[in-house]
């Protein structure tokens, strides 16, 4: 899928400077490249302690709001 770039002046009348639009293709093909060539898999497996500490309180705070809502609205007559 071919793209082009478009090229585009920001205040005409004050600066003579282009600036190039990025466009979605560029965006998209910079991430894959980023996936594909760095170590980001690795720099998540070394935090994973934290990561898994992180979730576990997301969890129990989630429980703790929603248990008590939930019963609250069940037995709401």
């Amino acid at each position: 899928m071919a793209t082009e770039v478009v090229t585009f002046s920001r205040d005409i009348q004050e600066h003579n400077t282009e600036h190039k639009a990025v466009t979605r293709s560029s965006y998209l093909r910079r991430f894959r490249y980023f996936i594909e060539h760095s170590n980001w898999d690795e720099v998540i497996l070394s935090h994973e302690g934290l990561i898994d500490g992180m979730c576990i309180v997301i969890l129990v705070a989630a429980s703790v709001y929603l248990i008590p809502l939930t019963l609250a609205m069940l037995f709401m007559r």
